[in-house]
């Protein structure tokens, strides 16, 4: 008796999930009536469009919501080298379909004489790799609201290795809430900051990342002392013996 009464059943749910699949995904009921590009900036919203639009278009209007390939726009809009990727919303009832663009993540800012060409501005992205973009691509990625409290860096001997040391040692100034402007590398071992603390401007010499986390910490102590209220220039390459100096 069970098994009679459970094949209507599952016929029943295989018919609705394909009247779901079909209104959803074929009919005309559900379709995209407005895209919205998610940026105050019209430059973005008219570049963004143009490119999703552009022939043969990945999404369109009147096309069925849940049809729209999110992987197919973020594809197309990788072409625009700040992008890194999109997110996407179906508002069913509305029709709406809004796209928020997420820029690159890059670590830092390569300073403009170590970028190889004079129209483009250098980065370090998170999988220590430089890559370049154009002036303009940088002022939109700016104008989306990313980048404005990036680190410059200047880097000489490049390597990837030295690039993993600069990038563990932003990570780990930010995490103590130290707001780092400027990093200058001449070798894995020669390695230097221009960063504010507390609203004290301060040149930090940190020789190496090797005991890091102990540097930090004799910079703060040297800090809180009365006699270095006017420092504002720390060497702490050799942790046992730090420099100060006004």
């Amino acid at each position: 008796m069970a098994k009679i009464i459970k094949a209507p059943v599952l016929v029943l749910s295989i018919v609705i999930l394909a009247l779901a699949t079909y209104i959803l995904g074929w009919s005309q009921i559900f379709t995209v009536e407005k895209i919205i590009i998610d940026s105050k900036d019209k430059k973005i919203v008219k570049d963004v469009m143009d490119k999703i639009t552009k022939q043969p278009a990945v999404v369109e209007i009147g096309q069925p919501l849940a049809r729209v390939d999110r992987r197919e726009i973020a594809t197309r809009l990788r072409e625009m080298l700040w992008v890194e990727n999109i997110k996407l919303e179906r508002r069913l009832l509305s029709g709406e379909l809004h796209i928020s663009i997420i820029a690159r993540d890059p670590i830092g800012r390569l300073i403009p004489r170590d970028s190889t060409n004079v129209n483009s501005i250098g980065f370090i992205d998170q999988d220590l790799e430089n890559f370049y973009l154009p002036t303009e691509a940088v002022a939109r990625a700016l104008a989306a609201g990313e980048w404005s409290e990036m680190p410059e860096i200047s880097i000489q001997n490049d390597s990837r290795e030295l690039r993993s040391d600069i990038a563990q040692l932003i990570k780990t100034l930010q995490g103590k809430s130290l707001k780092v402007e400027r990093v200058n590398a001449k070798d894995q071992i020669s390695i230097s900051t221009k960063l504010v603390n507390q609203g004290r401007r301060l040149d930090i010499s940190w020789g190496s990342v090797k005991d890091l986390e102990l540097k930090i910490e004799i910079m703060n102590r040297l800090l809180e002392l009365k006699a270095n209220k006017s420092v504002k220039n720390l060497n702490l390459s050799n942790p046992t013996s730090p420099i100060v100096s006004r």
